[in-house]
């Protein structure tokens, strides 16, 4: 094993441990938005946050040891693994932390997704309880258009 690989291990390995960090606080975020639980979602909110930094500071030691190395920080993993050995191991923890990267963001999507829909049927309900819900045009004695909608809001009401 060369001394480059007796690096790179450590170095991939502490990215991967950071990438299941952050797939387990969106995991609990997602559970905690289906289950309505603000408590929970603040916590989630708290872990995710920290992981996407712990991650996010994993990466720039890898990328500053690449540039050690000669390599552009543009490089692709596999071309890190390629300069340090092509070492089964290390091969292995970068298809590792490929496939978890891409879960991650197709997690983050997942919640990002369920957020807008409840932020709308939350704007949808506010709307009902403003009486802004698009009434259809009534018509008044006097055959004249009139709308629906009162103009009140909620803090009137």
């Amino acid at each position: 094993m060369s001394a480059d690989s007796a690096h790179l291990t450590p170095l991939l390995s502490a990215e991967l441990n950071s990438l299941q960090s952050l797939e387990r606080a969106l995991e609990a975020e997602y559970q905690a938005l289906i289950n309505n639980k603000v408590d929970d979602l603040e916590r989630a909110t708290v872990a995710k946050n920290a992981a996407v930094a712990a991650h996010r500071a994993q990466q720039e030691q890898r990328l500053g040891w690449m540039q050690g190395l000669g390599l552009s920080p543009d490089s692709p993993l596999g071309d890190l693994v390629s300069h340090c050995g092509d070492h089964q191991a290390d091969i292995e923890l970068q298809n590792q932390l490929i496939g978890l990267a891409t879960q991650c963001q197709e997690s983050n999507r997942r919640n990002g997704g369920l957020i807008l829909r409840l932020q709308d049927r939350t704007r949808g309900a506010l709307d009902v309880l403003r009486r802004e819900d698009g009434g259809p045009d009534l018509y008044s004695l006097s055959g004249s258009r009139e709308h629906q909608s009162d103009s009140r809001t909620l803090g009137k009401a």
